[in-house]
C-alpha cells in the first residue's frame, strides 16, 4: 500500500477501492478535472468501472466502499492485506 497507487480489492464480502495519499490528495485538489489530466481521470474511473461490474454479477450484494489513509473504512483493507499472525505454534 503505496502512497501513489489505487488498489482494488475484492474479498467477496466487501469490494473497496484504496487510494494511497497522494492519489487522494491530488483527486481533492481536482487535478483530474483539469485540461492535461485525463490520463489521470482515466485512472481514478478505471477502479470504478471495475468494482461496478464486479458489483453487478455478485449475489448476495458485496459492501462497497472508497476509502484512503486514515479512514476509518482503511482498517477493513489494511486486516486483509496485512493480516495479523496467528498465535498457533
Amino acid at each position: 500500500m503505496k502512497d501513489d497507487v489505487i488498489l482494488l480489492l475484492d474479498t467477496f464480502f466487501y469490494v473497496c477501492i484504496w487510494k494511497g495519499a497522494t492519489i487522494h490528495a491530488w483527486e481533492k485538489a481536482g487535478y483530474h478535472k483539469n485540461e492535461g489530466y485525463e490520463n489521470f481521470a482515466g485512472l481514478l474511473e478505471a477502479p470504478q468501472e471495475d468494482a461496478k461490474y464486479i458489483l453487478s454479477e455478485r449475489f448476495p450484494y458485496s459492501r462497497f466502499y472508497v476509502t484512503h489513509p486514515d479512514d476509518t473504512n482503511e482498517r477493513k483493507i489494511k486486516v486483509k492485506v496485512n493480516p495479523a499472525p496467528s498465535n498457533s505454534a
